[in-house]
């Protein structure tokens, strides 16, 4: 009976001790109750393809997320949902979940989607998977004639290259498209433009001095967009990355050899 007193006490006695230091939570109890999605709310200077660039998202789901139509406009203090909301995640579990279909003439329209077991041909997945087929033919420009400083590095988290310059040389479009964004709004990046090349396709060139063209305004490869300069960076330099469908590629892969 003493034996059993005892060892009940001493059972008793490390169950204490252990709930009284910091608990071991597995890494699922963490985030099991927390959202996978965020929301950014929208500052002065913002644009949703900032706002998509920041987060390495394509622009036109956070449109869709948001019921957004081109020419995507946002107001400041505008709150912006960064996936799809809880409703849409339900629903999607009973087949009847939303797609974008992006149009050639950009529209994005939402319909629902065929039964699970049949073939989902007009989701956004399947459109990427071709979007790099479809591009194969564009051909891209080198954007300054200096020389590569950084090199791209997702380990580094260096989303594209750096090329050294003098102040003033002049930032040419690396391929022919639509100036979306232009300004200093996104943190790190100075005075920068966006380049729209296609429904799958962006291109920036960051730490500016001047701005040669404005939102909305239709380049051609090889055109004077700005001047390199050194906003937002310690030493003069261009920062230029292309994305496509939203996440950052290296842009070496596209950029011709130079000799």
């Amino acid at each position: 009976m003493k034996l059993a007193k005892l060892t009940a006490a001493l059972s008793i006695t490390l169950l204490l001790n252990g709930c009284g230091g910091n608990p071991v939570i597995p890494v699922s109890d963490l985030t099991s109750k927390k959202s996978r999605y965020q929301a950014r709310i929208v500052m002065e200077g913002d644009s949703l393809y900032t706002i998509a660039w920041e987060f390495g998202l394509d622009y036109r789901e956070v449109a869709l997320w948001n019921r957004l139509r081109p020419p995507y406009e946002v107001t400041p203090g505008q709150k912006i949902r960064l996936g799809p909301s809880r409703a849409s995640e339900q629903s999607s579990g009973n087949g009847s979940r939303m797609v974008v279909k992006a149009l050639v003439n950009t529209e994005i329209q939402a319909q629902p989607l065929v039964e699970k077991d049949q073939k989902d041909s007009g989701s956004l997945v399947k459109q990427r998977s071709s979007g790099a087929i479809a591009s194969q033919g564009k051909v891209w420009s080198w954007p300054s004639a200096g020389r590569v400083i950084s090199e791209f590095s997702e380990a580094e988290g260096n989303n594209g290259i750096d090329i050294v310059g003098i102040e003033g040389s002049p930032v040419v479009a690396a391929a022919a498209g639509k100036i979306v964004y232009a300004g200093s709004g996104l943190r790190g990046y100075g005075l920068l433009l966006i380049l729209k090349h296609d429904e799958h396709f962006l291109s920036a060139y960051a730490h500016n001095s001047v701005l040669i063209v404005d939102e909305g305004d239709s380049v051609q490869a090889e055109q004077v967009i700005a001047h390199m300069g050194s906003t937002g960076a310690e030493t003069v330099k261009l920062h230029f990355e292309i994305r496509l469908d939203g996440k950052p590629v290296n842009p070496s892969m596209y950029l011709p050899t130079r000799q």
